[in-house]
């Protein structure tokens, strides 16, 4: 049910975010997912979070496209 309502708002974020804001969200949404957990399971959780930066990210990303052309 949760993944419903999540894809819901997603949906409704494309049509008026950006993609930075898009990033963001996705990156809040990802940290609520881990704080659900508790102990070592949280901590290993948070660990693996991608923490880049939106500039860093979308760097990369560019990077990736051009080099797949």
């Amino acid at each position: 049910m949760r993944v419903l309502i999540f894809i819901a708002i997603l949906a409704s974020m494309l049509s008026s975010c950006t993609s930075k804001e898009l990033y963001n969200a996705t990156q809040i949404n990802r940290q609520s997912k881990c704080n659900e957990e508790v102990g070592v399971l949280r901590d290993k959780c948070i660990e693996s979070l991608n923490k880049k930066s939106y500039g860093d990210y979308e760097r990369e990303r560019k990077e990736i496209i051009k080099s797949k052309q």
